[in-house]
């Protein structure tokens, strides 16, 4: 499967990457659920490297040049995240219409819709912005 991420108004390109997703029919807050658990583990992963020695490879560099920014990581560990707080924000954020989900180019209009997803889907994560001066 593959996730697409964009935030409207801004020119950065998607980002799209292959994940890893239960097949079949679950409901979007399940799915949602299970991609903040992914989320989370790949933000500790990232935590604890935080200080130790990184080489930028190759993609490194092409991926970074792509999107304008190049990175090594953080230089500092953030604050502690739980899968807990990071799932009610992720509900929350969708509820309060910040942003849009789109499975294989159909929205998903609710958390407790049930969505089928096949191998080859795409999910798509539609971040909006506020306008200025509105």
């Amino acid at each position: 499967m593959i996730v697409e991420t964009k935030i409207v108004g801004r020119r950065t390109p998607f980002e799209r990457r292959p994940t890893s997703l239960p097949d079949g029919p679950q409901t979007l807050r399940s799915l949602l659920t299970t991609l903040v658990h992914q989320e989370v583990a790949a933000y500790h992963e990232r935590q604890e490297s935080v200080g130790m020695l990184r080489v930028l490879t190759e993609r490194d560099l092409s991926d970074g040049a792509a999107m304008g920014r190049i990175s090594v990581a953080p230089q500092e560990r953030s604050g502690t995240v739980t899968v807990k707080d990071a799932t009610q924000t992720a509900l929350q954020a969708y509820g309060d219409g910040l942003y849009y989900v789109f499975v294989d180019d159909e929205q998903i209009e609710g958390l407790d819709q049930v969505v089928t997803l096949k191998p080859d889907s795409t999910l798509l994560f539609l971040r909006l912005t506020a306008l200025a001066g509105g």
